[in-house]
C-alpha cells in the first residue's frame, strides 16, 4: 500500500473497525463497588424472571419463543461475566480468578447431584465439606464487592499484548 493507490475503506469496514476496537476494550473501564452490586443483582433478577416465565408460560409455546428466551438467558450471563472480569482487573487481579469464582460451586453443586445429597440433608459432613470447597470462592465475592479498586489505570489494557507481538 502506498500513496499513490491508496485503498478504499467502505462504511460497513469502518463500523465492524469500531465494532472490535468496542469489543475489544470491553474489559478495560473500571467498575465501582455499588455499581457492581446492582449490575450483579440487576442480571440475577432479570436472569430469574427470564427462568419463571420459560417455566411457566414459554414450556408448550413454539420452539422460537423458548430460543429467543435461552438466547437471553445467554447475553445476561455473558454481560454478568464481562461484570466480574471488569472489577477483577480494578482490583488489579487477572480476569483468570472468573474461574476461581464459577468452578467451586458448580463441582459442589454436581458432587451434591451425584451422590443424592439434596434428598440426604442429615450428612452434614459432607455438606461442611461441600461448603469448604467454596469459601474461596465466597471469599473473592466479597472481595469483588466490598474492597476498593486499586489505584491508577485499570490493570489490565489488551492492547499491550499487541504493541508486544508487533515489536518482536
Amino acid at each position: 500500500m502506498s500513496a499513490q493507490h491508496p485503498v478504499t475503506v467502505t462504511p460497513f469496514q469502518l463500523k465492524l473497525k469500531q465494532l472490535c476496537i468496542a469489543v475489544e476494550t470491553l474489559f478495560e473501564c473500571r467498575r465501582g463497588r455499588v455499581a457492581f452490586l446492582l449490575n450483579m443483582i440487576g442480571t440475577a433478577a432479570l436472569y430469574w424472571a427470564i427462568m419463571v416465565v420459560q417455566a411457566r408460560w414459554l414450556a408448550a409455546r413454539p420452539w422460537p419463543l423458548l430460543a429467543i428466551s435461552h438466547l437471553g438467558q445467554g447475553l445476561l450471563i455473558f454481560w454478568a461475566i464481562i461484570q466480574v472480569v471488569r472489577r477483577l482487573h480494578d482490583l488489579g487481579r487477572t480476569g483468570k480468578l472468573f474461574w476461581a469464582i464459577v468452578i467451586p460451586p458448580w463441582v459442589a453443586w454436581r458432587v451434591a447431584d451425584l451422590f443424592h445429597l439434596t434428598e440426604r440433608p442429615s450428612l452434614w459432613e459432607l455438606w461442611i465439606v461441600l461448603g469448604l470447597m467454596c469459601l474461596w470462592t465466597v471469599w473473592l465475592i466479597l472481595q469483588l464487592i466490598f474492597r476498593p479498586g486499586s489505584e491508577g489505570p485499570n490493570g489490565y489494557d489488551g492492547r499491550d499484548f499487541y504493541k508486544k507481538n508487533q515489536a518482536e
